[in-house]
């Protein structure tokens, strides 16, 4: 059965048929693009896009951090549409011959076998013809894609060159796993000299970084698309009533350095501070005896609530002044835009597209354990706290400035015109890149 045949007959349908030798498939996505597995293929005007991440915000057992949140909340649930199907590839499964599949936010999630063989065949039925990659991590899938003309664009997030790693292993007490791996971003490099990657970035700041840690020419191409906040238009921050209340948002990881903050809770009784977030799996065991003498009242003023979402994360956002940042490394985080969305001002030791000197007190550079910088940290929120009209004041623009640059519909489109665009070039020649 050819796909003329197929084509004219199932125009408004779907179909799916194997046979024991050479199983062939179709699928039409709306009316807009029919594939067959076999390799024969029916292209109209439909989209077929992987998300390549490692978390999905919980789902599929993965962790719950800032790629996830950025890949289920807002990548799988605004890109999908008539003209645009996502899968999320998780990486590789457990299984030798087959795919491991889960569903959520109404996208398909993927495990791609583990035995190679097996892996180039569910890629070749795919058919994808495009990649997108928040960051990039993951030359185990895309090794397996035998076409050369399929475009990846990946969009810059966290870009960790080397000089990020060397501040990073400063910490003692309780060190970062590194997963620096130049086998992927000399990949990274080589689809560039050959045309099929394009990048965008969620912060121009980190535009030096990612051309550091790929080896691109100081002219590449990578435009902004921001990271998008969801808000509610009809929150006034000038009449709701915050609190004496001080949060720590994010995971309880080596990198985030949350003993900073317990301590400065010591040094400041009279102001109530809250930790929203909880160790990842494979950080668990030691983060939770570093933090054990801070737990159980042993400082009054000190409440952990674990991870948190929807209505109880918005309204200690809402009810907060500050929030705090102790990272020993940060890009732009997810944190910091919810924080800002909320009229939350933000006191940090990182200053990412200098926000924390616009919208708080940046403290300066702290690199190792940091313990002794808490005292630093203390005087600036008291600073911050003791001047209620530049706070409010401060608070009021903040939230307009989140709602002016980091608007969902507006990183939809932006998001969906770069991956047609990358779709429409489909290499036409290469790129000579040093």
């Amino acid at each position: 059965m050819t796909a003329n045949i197929l084509n004219s007959r199932l125009r408004d349908t779907y179909f799916s048929f194997s046979a024991s030798k050479g199983a062939a498939h179709a699928r039409l996505l709306g009316k807009d693009l029919l594939r067959i597995d076999c390799g024969e293929e029916r292209r109209f005007h439909g989209l077929k896009v992987a998300l390549l991440v490692n978390e999905f915000f919980g789902a599929a057992g993965t962790a719950k951090g800032g790629y996830g949140f950025l890949a289920r909340h807002f990548v799988a649930k605004h890109l999908p549409a008539e003209d645009l199907e996502l899968d999320v590839l998780l990486g590789i499964g457990e299984h030798r011959f087959a795919e491991e599949r889960y569903e959520a936010e109404n996208v398909s999630l993927y495990r791609l076998p583990w035995e190679p063989k097996f892996r180039r065949r569910w890629l070749r039925r795919k058919q994808y013809d495009a990649y997108l990659s928040i960051e990039f991590e993951y030359s185990k899938i895309l090794d397996y894609e035998e076409r050369d003309d399929v475009p990846l664009l990946v969009w810059v997030q966290d870009p960790r060159p080397w000089s990020e790693w060397r501040e990073i292993n400063t910490v003692q007490l309780h060190r970062e796993y590194c997963y620096y791996n130049q086998r992927d971003y000399d990949l990274v490099h080589e689809w560039y000299r050959q045309g099929r990657v394009q990048f965008a970035t969620q912060a121009s700041f980190l535009t030096p970084k990612a051309i550091d840690l790929y080896r691109l020419p100081n002219e590449v191409d990578m435009p902004r698309i921001a990271n998008p906040v969801e808000q509610d238009d009809s929150f006034d921050v000038m009449r709701h009533p915050k609190k004496n209340s001080i949060i720590f948002l994010g995971r309880l990881d080596s990198v985030k350095r949350g003993w900073i903050f317990c301590e400065i809770a010591r040094l400041l009784p009279d102001y109530e501070f809250h930790v929203l977030g909880s160790a990842g799996v494979n950080d668990h065991a030691r983060s939770a005896s570093l933090l054990e003498s801070y737990r159980g009242g042993r400082v009054p003023n000190l409440f952990f609530h674990g991870h948190v979402e929807g209505e109880q994360k918005q309204s200690l956002l809402r009810d907060a002044k500050v929030l705090v940042n102790t990272s020993i490394h940060e890009a732009l985080p997810v944190s910091f835009l919810e924080a800002l969305s909320c009229g939350v001002l933000i006191v940090s030791n990182r200053n990412p597209d200098s926000l924390a000197a616009r919208f708080g007190v940046w403290v300066g550079e702290v690199l190792g354990d940091g313990i002794e910088s808490a005292p630093r940290f203390a005087s600036a929120i008291c600073t911050l706290l003791s001047d209620e009209a530049t706070r409010r004041k401060l608070s009021e623009e903040a939230v307009a400035y989140v709602r002016r640059q980091h608007d969902v519909a507006q990183s939809s489109s932006a998001l969906r015109s770069a991956l047609f665009a990358a779709a429409a070039r489909r290499v036409s020649s290469p790129v000579v890149a040093g």
